[in-house]
């Protein structure tokens, strides 16, 4: 530690001058409000007013309230659905020129800047989104909440509840998130493998299953790699809310026609998003969640435990899923005692496929090709 400013009005020492470098050293970003960029329409964003913003410890702006849009790209005329886009707040280092800011798909710096000259600010997921009122009540063309054709009332825009700043995002990565509220947010897609043991919430992949041996164990750990968890199942009915239900005959509203006989890719069925703009949380797979339960049934089995009675199974159930290592024993009264609840319902069970629809029966280390899961995090 050393002292950066002292109080010297003779100016002898070089610690008494406050310089744009050692403004830029103790004022990072000071904004009226951590939410100090907002989605202010389907295909722009908004800078609010009152933002003082160091660049590079060489620059300092204060914002007034500016609109961006696709014509702020750094690639491109328009922005494409399901991509992450990352804000950024450029110094051309001339003193009389203001702020330039760059909306860009990398995520490091903006093409024709680098890191010294550019900040990044904050980001969006370009998606779906469902028409709802300030209630988030779904709506239909004619603003009536739940009237006739709601379920069709989506286009494509910036997801508002994706926009995340410095000040307002999650613990994590921020892409493919949306704020759920209280201080959560979630994936916007069913997990897929980002290919580094981890998981990503990604448009147009096939979410992570059983297919991949996958087991609730095994999305605990690759979640926590991502630094993300499970969602308990309040929060699934909070982030479902405004999906609609599945239908036995089609996929029109979700991936859930009994006639399907897959997972398909995230994202392929234009109505099934959420009112805070989540994707797929009805139909397409099982999603599992983070609570467990005892099951009903007091069941045997011959191979693990052949007698209602509290006791060590006979081989352990555990080890199951991508990684093959000894995890221990289950101490249980019956065979298949402990459930984990999943949500939302499969690509196949029609009707049954709903913003609340949950699967009591099946154990943690059942290996399903018809289960994955989304991740959920604090806010920083």
């Amino acid at each position: 530690m050393s002292r950066l400013l002292v109080d010297d009005v003779t100016k002898t020492d070089a610690r008494a001058l406050l310089n744009v470098n050692k403004m830029a050293t103790i004022s990072d970003i000071v904004a009226p409000s951590n939410e100090y960029i907002y989605a202010s329409g389907a295909n722009e964003l908004t800078v609010v007013e009152g933002c003082v913003i160091a660049v590079g410890g060489a620059g300092i702006f204060k914002t007034a309230n500016t609109i961006l849009t696709a014509a702020n790209l750094d690639a491109g005329s328009a922005f494409a659905v399901g991509k992450d886009y990352y804000v950024y707040i450029c110094d051309s280092r001339i003193d009389s020129a203001d702020e330039k800011y760059v909306i860009s798909l990398n995520s490091t710096y903006p093409t024709g800047w680098n890191a010294t000259n550019s900040r990044k600010i904050g980001g969006f997921h370009y998606g779906r989104c469902r028409k709802v009122d300030s209630n988030l009540q779904p709506l239909n063309g004619s603003s009536v909440i739940f009237g006739t054709g709601w379920e069709s009332a989506v286009s494509n825009g910036i997801v508002p509840r994706s926009v995340w700043t410095l000040g307002h995002r999650p613990k994590c990565s921020p892409e493919g998130m949306v704020y759920l509220g209280g201080g959560t947010w979630v994936d916007i897609y069913l997990n897929s493998d980002d290919g580094a043991k981890g998981l990503k919430s990604e448009y147009g992949c096939a979410p992570m299953t059983g297919t991949e041996s996958m087991n609730w164990y095994n999305f605990v750990e690759r979640l926590a790699k991502s630094g993300k968890r499970l969602p308990n199942y309040a929060e699934f009915c909070a982030y479902a809310f405004g999906s609609p239900a599945g239908l036995d005959n089609a996929n029109t509203n979700a991936w859930s026609a009994t006639s399907n006989t897959g997972r398909g890719v995230t994202g392929s069925v234009v109505n099934a998003v959420s009112s805070v703009g989540v994707v797929d949380a009805v139909g397409r797979v099982w999603e599992w969640l983070d609570e467990l339960i005892t099951r009903a049934e007091h069941a045997t089995n011959a191979d693990y435990h052949a007698s209602v009675a509290w006791g060590w199974d006979k081989k352990s159930p555990l080890n199951t899923g991508e990684k093959s290592y000894d995890v221990g024993n289950i101490y249980q009264y019956y065979a298949y005692s402990l459930a984990a609840l999943r949500a939302g319902g499969l690509w196949g069970d029609g009707a049954n496929c709903g913003a609340r629809a949950v699967n009591c029966s099946n154990y943690p280390w059942n290996v399903n090709t018809r289960v994955g899961a989304r991740g959920a995090c604090d806010s920083l």
